[in-house]
Parts: C-alpha cells; sequence; structure tokens
C-alpha cells in the first residue's frame, strides 16, 4: 500500500517554524476538505481506510 506523509527536511529554523505552524490550523473549511478529497479519488487513495479497519465490520 502507499502511504502519504509529510517529510521535514528544514534546512533554516524558519522552515521548522512554518512547518510546526502548520499544527495550528487543524480545522478545515468545506472547500479545502472537497479538495483534498478530489486529489485522493484522482490518485485512487481511500482516506478512510485505516478508520475503517480499526472499527471493525458493522454490528448487526
Amino acid at each position: 500500500g502507499r502511504v502519504t506523509t509529510a517529510l521535514i527536511g528544514a534546512s533554516r529554523p524558519e522552515q521548522v517554524e512554518d512547518c510546526v505552524g502548520a499544527l495550528k490550523a487543524l480545522e478545515f473549511s468545506d472547500a479545502e476538505l472537497a479538495e483534498i478529497d478530489t486529489y485522493a479519488r484522482e490518485s485512487d487513495i481511500n482516506l478512510w481506510a485505516a478508520s475503517a479497519e480499526r472499527k471493525g465490520p458493522p454490528r448487526k
């Protein structure tokens, strides 16, 4: 399977600050989420696979 993640390879302190600063914006607008979904579908990425695997099969 494929794993998508951010790799931090900073050569200047400002780059580290920018990366850490991204943690301050953990909420996304509906438009931002729609754009993320678009790229995920184009790349055939199941954004919810890990979550579904943890939950197990649906209960009856």
